[in-house]
């Protein structure tokens, strides 16, 4: 009988062909691109349908049937049985994938399946690098409906990750979920302390700046008091890395891009949760003070002067004019009178500033006893900075030689080295040509290096900025802070007694540090009473020792994070809301 028509004419069902037995192998498998080749050898005239699996979800299915030359030469067919799969979007490096390939028709798995494509162990570095490259390739051919998608999936993107973590979020991560996603928002981290925001201009970095020591201690010493401390940089607000870290490593909530967007932002998340607000420096106190009455009208508002801008401005204008830098202000006098106009117009705004505070703080007992005669009504602290005693082992034998030590983009430390080397030192060198002078510093200048050439080899020796400065400490005998102009507590000159190396000082990097008396023939006014306290002090073992032993029990009674703590709870009046 023919199977051709039916008895009215109409054509019969195709019959049903039955699979035989699956050959190929699946070759290629990686997060871009997988590739096999496959043929059913009982019906070879008949392109293999498969379906394709990824993590056990199906990815759809495709027949093998693209033509390979290979295949034709090795009698498989007429070669084209072979297949490629494109992934376009890519499958994620971070995580490991399992690809299985089937047959549509009786789900016979082909040889070779399944296979794993392995996670890319990729540093952190590599990862962003990745990702970055991406993002600018889609962003570079996405209009803006499409680039405002992009922007919303990586924002939910970051929301999902952020949500995967155990604990609750930090408030930074918080505000950028509840800010950028429609994800869920998630809960704050509990925490019944009153709550103290640190406000800097730059994230700190211990071995970069005295004022970086001193925001650090403060801060450590909030948390003492029974804060929880957040912090911001007023610029840049993009991350430091190894600074943001160091923070995060002491319990410190860090807020950055991208999770805010701005200083102000930090303050409206934080709103009346905000007990205290600690602004450091004035040009962060001008210009985000009100912004905190604002936003935060609970709050109690730190001001930290750091160092009086004017008092430095109008001694440096005098050393420069070659007049007498002032010094110290008698009892009854004004820094105000006389001054030159830069300087006067300074004044009227840094007192303004101490106005506008509930509680003003400065390092410096000087510009504490001057800032309370000049505006009586603001409520001034004297608040050092916690200088842990770590003296040098090394014997004084075997270390000679000097150091100024200095940050050299700040004005009074560049004059200070450059006096030191070209005045000082030769007087000093004139008696003993064998003591060498160290410069240790950031951001040193072409200029002190050519100062330090024109000696003969040895004498100046220019370090630049050092990652430790106990290095330096078990190097030298003294250290020397001849400067004519500045304000504020001397970092130098603390950290120098600290590691017991008596440090030679000008009236000037002495003000406002109340040493004891012991310490007080380190100090001299005049570059020949300089030299010989430096000649004296080098070369004498056992007035260095007894320097050195005074200046280390000063450091331990003065510069305690008991004693720190003590003057910062006075200017923080820590309320009485919430847990300790």
């Amino acid at each position: 009988m023919s199977n051709e028509t039916d008895p009215d004419g109409t054509p019969p069902p195709p019959q049903e062909l039955r699979p035989g037995p699956l050959r190929g192998r699946l070759e290629r498998t990686d997060p871009n691109l997988i590739t096999g080749w496959a043929i059913d050898d009982a019906n070879p005239g008949v392109p293999v349908e498969l379906e394709v699996l990824i993590d056990d979800e199906s990815a759809g299915s495709l027949l093998a049937r693209v033509f390979r030359e290979d295949l034709l030469k090795a009698g498989i067919g007429d070669g084209c049985h072979s297949f490629w799969l494109y992934l376009p979007q890519g499958l994620s490096p971070l995580a490991d994938h399992v690809v299985r390939i089937r047959r549509l028709s009786d789900g016979a798995e082909l040889p070779g399946s399944p296979r794993t494509i392995a996670r890319e162990d990729m540093p952190v570095a590599a990862a962003r690098q990745t990702i970055a490259l991406a993002l600018n390739a889609a962003a570079a051919a996405a209009g803006p409906a499409e680039l405002d998608a992009l922007i919303g999936f990586l924002a939910n993107q970051a929301a999902l990750l952020l949500q995967q973590r155990e604990a609750p979020l930090p408030a930074p991560q918080a505000a950028m979920v509840a800010r950028w996603t429609t994800a869920p928002a998630a809960a704050l981290e509990p925490d019944p302390r009153p709550r103290a925001l640190f406000l800097d201009e730059r994230v700190p970095d211990r071995n970069r700046d005295a004022g970086s020591n001193a925001a650090i201690s403060h801060m450590r010493a909030l948390q003492r008091l029974g804060y929880r401390v957040d912090f911001v940089a007023a610029h840049p607000l993009d991350q430091d890395d190894a600074g943001i870290t160091a923070l995060q490593a002491i319990g410190i909530t860090c807020w950055q891009r991208p999770w805010v967007g701005s200083v102000e932002e930090v303050f409206c998340r934080l709103g009346e949760a905000l007990d205290l607000a600690y602004l450091h420096r004035f040009a962060l106190m001008q210009r985000y003070a009100a912004l905190v009455r604002r936003w935060c009208p609970a709050v109690r508002l730190v001001y930290c002067v750091a160092d009086l801008h004017y008092l430095r401005l109008s001694r440096r204008l005098a050393v420069e004019a070659g007049l007498p830098a002032g010094g110290m202000i008698p009892e009854g006098g004004s820094p105000g009178q006389d001054l030159p106009d830069e300087a006067a117009g300074l004044r009227t705004a840094e007192l303004l500033a101490a106005l506008g505070a509930d509680a003003v703080i400065t390092h410096s007992s000087y510009e504490q006893a001057l800032l309370r005669r000049e505006v009586p009504e603001a409520n001034v602290h004297l608040v050092p900075w916690e200088v842990p005693a770590q003296p040098t082992t090394v014997p004084f034998a075997e270390r000679s030689g000097v150091v100024f030590i200095g940050s050299f983009g700040h004005a009074p430390n560049l004059d200070a080295a450059h006096f030191l080397v070209e005045t000082v030192m030769p007087l000093v060198w004139a008696e003993d040509p064998t003591i060498a002078c160290l410069l240790v510093g950031s951001d040193l200048p072409a200029s002190l290096r050519t100062a330090a050439l024109r000696e003969p080899a040895g004498r100046v020796v220019v370090l630049g900025r050092v990652p430790q400065l106990a290095q330096v400490w078990d190097r030298v005998r003294l250290s020397v802070a001849p400067l004519r102009f500045g304000a504020g507590l001397k970092g130098k000159v603390l950290d120098s007694l600290a590691a017991g190396i008596p440090c030679v000082c000008s009236p000037m990097a002495a003000e406002g540090m109340d040493l004891p008396f012991d310490l007080s023939g380190l100090v001299a006014d005049t570059p020949a009473s300089l030299a010989a306290v430096i000649l004296h002090v080098h070369n004498d073992a056992a007035d260095n020792a007894g320097m050195a032993a005074s200046g280390l029990a000063w450091v331990r009674q003065a510069l305690s994070a008991a004693r720190i703590d003590a003057a910062l709870a006075g200017a923080a009046e820590r309320p009485a809301r919430g847990a300790g």
